[in-house]
């Protein structure tokens, strides 16, 4: 499928000061404390998950995979499934099947039992009266580093559900429940992560909203890590 490019979006004003932030806590906190985070806010940066040992793992498990060049950049080849990244940032892809840290901390407790709250589906069927108990777990979609490079402009502000083509709706009369989720997003900073080198840009509470709702550029605040 040939897809046009999307458009640069204009640079954050660098004297912008965000009046709102992300929500730093341990990881040690207790799950139901971090879900009231989520549910409020949307996002939650959880400190000291990975150790300084596993980071470091992490990073001379994909040494063999930096030097790759990405889909697009290589002329032999057509087409990348990251049309949406900026060329200037390398994506290492498969990241579970790469390093075999990555694939331990996908099972961290925090993060099983924070997926399983989120995306667990437990519901009944009837088969000629009988009633057969049925679970739907949580399925790993996606594991991806990204190395944002020099000059790379920010992306687009969005919703990462749209891949699901999730529709959302507003009820007043019906508040926001994990229900609604349709996946569960977890980024593990390699780095320090800053204002200046990339860090994500954030909308609290903006997963309550509907679709006719964007975010103005005075409500952004960024992920620092």
């Amino acid at each position: 499928m040939t897809r046009l490019p999307l458009p640069v979006p204009a640079p954050i004003d660098p004297s912008y000061q965000p009046t709102a932030s992300i929500e730093k806590v341990p990881s040690t906190t207790p799950i139901e404390y971090i879900l009231a985070i989520l549910e409020r806010d949307g996002g939650v940066i959880l400190t000291d998950l990975v150790s300084k040992d596993e980071l470091s793992a992490i990073e001379q498990d994909l040494k063999p995979w930096k030097q790759k060049h990405r889909r697009h950049l290589d002329p032999t080849v057509d087409g990348d499934a990251f049309t949406t990244i900026p060329p200037q940032t390398t994506l290492i892809p498969g990241l579970v099947g790469k390093s075999k840290t990555i694939a331990q901390i996908c099972e961290h407790p925090v993060l099983e039992q924070l997926r399983q709250r989120i995306l667990r589906d437990d519901f009944v069927l009837y088969r000629e009266g009988n009633a057969e108990p049925n679970t739907l777990d949580p399925l790993l979609s996606l594991s991806v580093s990204m190395n944002i490079g020099y000059g790379a402009p920010r992306q687009l502000l969005h919703r990462d559900d749209n891949v699901h083509n999730i529709r959302h709706t507003r009820n007043p009369f019906v508040p926001w429940s994990f229900k609604q989720a349709s996946q569960f997003g977890c980024l593990i900073a390699g780095c320090d992560v800053t204002r200046e080198n990339g860090g994500t840009i954030f909308v609290p509470g903006s997963h309550k909203w509907d679709d006719d709702r964007w975010a103005r550029a005075d409500e952004v605040c960024f992920a620092g890590m």
